[in-house]
């Protein structure tokens, strides 16, 4: 009975002072009848950076399928993750809630009574299934999937094989499906990297891409140095986002070989950005930022939307456009209106969040940022503790480590990253890379101000653990970020 007393009713999002069905009823007819229903493909990649698909601005044939669905699809370009890491992540895509909300702040399971993608679709009769992945949703009774595969292999074809099954066995029930298809890459190890030989099969068959990218080919993102070690891991990395586009291929053939192509909706996103420093598992632009594509049967001819959206707001985006009503409070709020051409107001700012990473350790940090500018609150930056991450295995760390003992731009450089700054503002357009902070500059005195308000009012409304903190770091007090790895590194539950 839980999950349809939540179900009842236009939703309220009052945790966002937004209502995001607005107009629901008004937009949808009355749900089809079952055999007649939208069937749902939710694709995802693993650590995909936005700079990475073509679409995006990219190199050009590195992600060809991608670029194919995205010339299709809307595309929603200046879109974040709410949570940088693998699993708070996808946790917060597939409930539409805060990490501090649903529970999932670090690898750890969401509260056992929040209704999901998977729940609320499986209530209105959807058979669900899930490839791959599966261990970063949790718990069951929250994901409890009628066809999963876990694993964290990248054959190039396992999704599409799984999508295959999930479409005959939805068929044999007479029920509409959503398969989620989470590709693994391009997280570490990459391609053609020593850590990934025996995984990877040596990449043959399955596991080979046509043309490898070589360190020369690459283009290194402002956060990064240009290194020679760099060079060689980025065009690792790059081979890696290849075959993830192989992947993708392999799973848009399966649905058309299906026949249910004509009927199903397409979602595509990442959890997040690149896994390397200033980037995965940090409140630094190439953490969060991750473009979102959605194309259905039947839309108007496709867009590309610049409004600030975050990936909270797939959820309540695509039951809308299913017509189905959301749970009665969500943080995300519906594309729908602006697909559609109508009235839609997109938020100032956006917020984005990290507490505990894969190790079980506490970096709790925050970010505020319109457009252009970024506010970036890192909790844990008392002069004391230093920053451990995932990012920091392979090639690119060690080289910039090295690279610090001589030059002392890249010694600053390693100092941000390993030490943090309680409190420093960026210009992303003048300052990609965010390595020159501007808090103290008076040219931007009024507009920290307004920023630093509005992400005190937003952690005050949404009861965000870490508001106490803030106010500490700009009073110049000491903040306090307890430790409980234990707790907070779930068993199995893989890296970041």
């Amino acid at each position: 009975m839980r999950k349809r007393e939540l179900l009842k009713g236009a939703a309220a999002a009052a945790l966002m002072g937004i209502v995001p069905s607005a107009g629901w009823a008004q937009r949808h007819p009355e749900p089809k009848p079952q055999g007649e229903r939208t069937n749902l493909l939710f694709i995802t990649a693993d650590d995909l950076d936005s700079s990475i698909p073509g679409f995006m601005g990219g190199m050009q044939k590195l992600t060809p399928n991608l670029d194919a669905l995205a010339a299709r699809a809307h595309r929603f370009v200046n879109n974040r993750t709410v949570a940088p890491i693998c699993m708070p992540s996808r946790q917060a895509f597939m409930t539409g809630l805060l990490p501090h909300h649903s529970g999932g702040t670090g690898f750890i399971p969401v509260k056992s009574d929040t209704p999901t993608l998977t729940t609320i679709l499986q209530d209105q009769g959807y058979f669900a299934a899930a490839i791959h992945k599966v261990d970063h949703m949790q718990p069951w009774s929250c994901f409890p999937w009628d066809y999963l595969q876990n694993g964290k292999d990248r054959h190039t074809l396992v999704h599409a094989h799984g999508l295959t099954v999930a479409v005959e066995e939805a068929k044999a029930q007479n029920k509409p499906f959503f398969v989620q298809c989470n590709i693994n890459d391009p997280h570490r190890p990459f391609y053609g990297s020593r850590a990934a030989a025996k995984a990877d099969h040596g990449n043959k068959g399955p596991y080979v891409i046509p043309h490898e990218v070589g360190p020369d080919d690459v283009t290194v993102p402002a956060m990064l140095e240009d290194l020679p070690d760099v060079r060689r891991e980025l065009a690792q990395y790059w081979n890696s986002a290849q075959r993830m586009d192989l992947a993708i291929g392999a799973i848009l053939r399966a649905l058309e070989e299906s026949g249910e192509a004509h009927n199903t909706a397409i979602v595509f996103c990442a959890d997040h950005g690149m896994p390397f420093p200033f980037a995965k598992a940090t409140c630094y632009d190439h953490g969060t930022r991750v473009p979102v594509l959605i194309a259905w049967p039947g839309m108007a001819a496709p867009r590309q939307f610049g409004e600030l959206t975050t990936n909270l707001d797939i959820l309540p985006t695509l039951l809308d456009l299913l017509g189905i009503a959301p749970p009665s409070a969500l943080d995300g709020q519906s594309w729908m209106p602006l697909m559609l051409g109508q009235a839609f107001t997109a938020p100032r700012y956006q917020v984005t969040y990290v507490n505990e990473v894969s190790s079980g350790m506490a970096y709790p940090s925050r970010a505020i940022q319109d457009d252009r500018y970024a506010l970036v609150f890192q909790a844990w930056a008392d002069g004391i503790l230093q920053m451990k991450l995932e990012s920091m295995f392979g090639l690119t760390w060690p080289a910039m480590v090295a690279a610090a003992n001589g030059d002392p731009k890249i010694a600053a450089r390693v100092k941000q990253y390993v030490e943090g700054i309680p409190l420093a503002f960026y210009d992303l357009h003048d300052d990609p890379g965010q390595r020159r902070n501007l808090i103290g500059e008076k040219r931007h005195v009024a507009r920290i101000a307004a920023m630093r308000t509005a992400l005190l009012a937003e952690m005050r409304r949404t009861s965000d653990p870490q508001f106490a903190n803030l106010q500490a770091a700009i009073a110049g007090k000491p903040m306090n970020v307890p430790q409980d790895p234990a707790r907070f590194r779930i068993s199995g539950g893989g890296g970041e």
